[in-house]
């Protein structure tokens, strides 16, 4: 279940003075609210949606929003409206969202430099991942052993139908034990031919 809404907080608050409040009819001081809203995610702060202005009358306590003041507590009121800053933690949601993906970018970088070396210089206990041509479906191979020019793997008697299953089945118990030989020059190849698409160390 996905936790969002709005919520508000105050943000700032200041006494006008010399205003007519048009219920108690004196010329008075008013207290000017401004409140925030914004929208949040998990109970994040996500990203603002605006401010909303309130005024209270000190001599008769009424409390009136925007539109229900006269001009001139609305001019006074705009003005505190206006002085008023959005705070920076209201986009601490954008901001987190922000640093997992550009954390997510260089991940996938760092990683795909790391399948350049893998390919290069294969591991024994790598796990080759691939894609099945005949049925469609993704599997893995392991690197049991090397020689000077080639691999020995292991075979997944296991295949999924989505990549991010692969975890699901890359278990020892799901591995034949039969070893067969690629030349360390195909697996280059492979790669570049789509069929086998990562390596995990």
């Amino acid at each position: 279940m996905i936790f969002y809404g709005t919520k508000g907080s105050h943000l700032n608050s200041e006494r006008k003075g010399g205003i007519k409040c048009d219920n108690c009819n004196e010329i008075t001081n008013h207290n000017v609210s401004v409140y925030g809203q914004y929208g949040y995610l998990y109970w994040i702060p996500v990203f603002p949606m605006g401010k909303k202005v309130f005024s209270e009358c000190t001599n008769c306590k009424i409390t009136t929003d925007f539109k229900g003041m006269n001009e001139k507590l609305r001019q006074a009121s705009a003005d505190v409206k206006r002085n008023t800053k959005t705070p920076i933690w209201y986009w601490s949601g954008l901001a987190i969202i922000a640093l997992l993906i550009a954390f997510a970018i260089y991940s996938a970088k760092e990683h795909n430099k790391d399948v350049e070396n893998y390919i290069l210089n294969p591991a024994k206990g790598d796990v080759i991942e691939f894609k099945n041509k005949e049925s469609g479906y993704y599997s893995t191979l392991r690197i049991e052993s090397l020689s000077k020019d080639s691999i020995y793997v292991i075979q997944n008697n296991y295949e999924t139908d989505k990549k991010s299953g692969i975890s699901d089945i890359d278990k020892d118990k799901n591995y034949t034990t039969e070893t067969y030989s690629l030349g360390k020059n195909e697996i280059q190849n492979l790669f570049d031919e789509g069929i086998f698409y990562d390596i995990n160390r």
